[in-house]
């Protein structure tokens, strides 16, 4: 394995996860501020579960990229010390937001300590589950395209399967990546979408403005695409309106394989 190249690609992912975890924090912030609650321990939560969030799923992310350019686990280590650059990027992203919330008192700082134990603990569980070749509760392996599977109604009694994989392909990109914003265009405007709450219509827009963004670049974020488009696709299925973001899940299958 090429050492230069590997601690390269961390860097740029503790980069790209800082940016993912700072426009989650000022999407939590536009909410609560327009619902009067910004400084509200609800706003603390809020910053805490989606900081767990993007964390978990950014160092995962990374241990299955270390996994498959080295053929093995052996980079524990490294993996650790990522995971530590990851937490001290986005301690600093929400240190400086929830002292914008106008909280006062020891409030902050105790949660701010929490959220910290909490990132450390649960680096240190998942640094022990891939030194000793587990990724949750599945084996580490070989395995080139990791699908997310998104169960979609056509018709009574019919249900299509459709993958994202991890094979990203840029000709694919060229092709559908303005039908990508058309189609996420399509299912903000659609019925299903209409009828949901506005706590969840605010989640979806807000994550749908994420993938819709990076969709309109010329030469996207690769790893950020397919993040908050898996998410979006999640987000979409749990919410309901899974039929209306169909047409999403689709193209982004043509963009990264399935």
């Amino acid at each position: 394995m090429e050492k230069e190249y590997f601690e390269r690609a961390l860097r740029q992912r503790v980069v790209a996860a800082r940016g993912e975890c700072a426009t989650a924090l000022d999407g939590i912030m536009r909410r609560h501020a327009a619902a009067g609650r910004l400084a509200s321990g609800a706003t603390l939560k809020a910053f805490t579960d989606e900081t767990v969030g993007v964390f978990k799923a950014s160092y995962l992310e990374a241990q299955r990229f270390s996994f498959e350019l080295a053929g093995s686990n052996e980079e524990v280590d490294r993996l650790s010390r990522f995971a530590s650059e990851m937490i001290d990027a986005f301690m600093a992203e929400v240190t400086e937001r929830s002292n914008r919330t106008g909280i006062q008192g020891t409030v902050v700082p105790n949660q701010l300590g929490v959220l910290r134990r909490f990132l450390e603990d649960l680096r240190t569980g998942l640094t022990d589950d891939y030194q000793h070749g587990m990724q949750g509760n599945q084996r580490l392996k070989k395995d080139p395209i990791v699908n997310v599977i998104n169960n979609q109604t056509n018709s009574p009694g019919a249900i299509q399967q459709v993958g994202i994989g991890d094979n990203f392909s840029q000709q694919a990109f060229a092709q559908n990546h303005q039908e990508l914003v058309n189609a996420i265009d399509r299912a903000l405007a659609s019925d299903a979408f209409a009828q949901l709450s506005p706590d969840r219509k605010e989640a979806f827009s807000d994550t749908a403005l994420v993938v819709k963004e990076e969709a309109a670049k010329a030469q996207p974020d690769v790893g950020k695409l397919k993040r908050w488009g898996r998410r979006l696709v999640d987000l979409g299925k749990d919410l309901g309106i899974k039929v209306a973001t169909a047409e999403i899940v689709h193209l982004l299958a043509k963009m990264f394989g399935a």
